[in-house]
């Protein structure tokens, strides 16, 4: 138990639910102890469907632009904004560079307009190399990379050959005052 005696306090939370290098999760009966739970407890039971998983990193900065190590690692893949002046883009490599080419099918939604929609790429395959470089989104040279601008939310769609994995990654961008919030949310159905 954490409070044990009553007279200690937490003061500072870290939100870690999608670091595989915490186990455990603070939980709270009804009673309001607080105690851990494992986290393979409260997973639900695989009865032969694929894994499900529905990751995010979410961060601040103060200057407008995004942290270029800041990742987001979901299945087999690795997503990230990159620095590009007073904005980001968006890049996403494989988590492990491949013995050989692989082909990763993709496509783009880009929303930010007026009308909430501006440009979707078609669904393209995008090859990975053993060097395993980041790729930028989208994938059109006539429209360039995505770069996100304030209040704007784009969807990336992916496949990994010979899987039945499908992924779909969310990338939003909110700023308020001096403050920029850059969410990556991905799920891996």
């Amino acid at each position: 138990m954490l409070h044990v005696n009553g007279d200690i306090k937490i003061r500072n939370l870290q939100f870690k639910a999608s670091d595989s290098n915490y186990s455990r999760v603070l939980a709270i009966d009804n009673q309001g102890n607080i105690d851990y739970v494992d986290k393979s407890s409260i997973t639900p039971e695989s009865n032969g469907n694929v894994d499900k998983v529905i990751v995010n990193n979410t961060y601040t900065t103060s200057g407008g632009t995004p942290i270029n190590t800041e990742y987001l690692k979901c299945g087999k893949f690795e997503f990230s904004y990159i620095s590009n002046s007073n904005t980001g883009d968006v890049r996403f490599r494989l988590a492990e560079a491949p013995s050989s080419t692989i082909k990763v099918y993709t496509t783009f939604e880009q929303n930010w307009d007026g009308n909430g929609f501006q440009y979707q790429a078609s669904s393209t395959a995008k090859e990975f190399t053993t060097e395993n470089n980041f790729i930028d989104v989208p994938f059109n040279i006539l429209v360039g990379q995505a770069q996100i601008a304030n209040g704007e939310y784009n969807e990336l769609y992916l496949s990994y050959p010979k899987e039945q994995d499908f992924y779909r990654v969310s990338f939003y961008r909110v700023q308020q005052n001096s403050t920029t919030y850059w969410v990556t949310a991905c799920e891996k159905f």
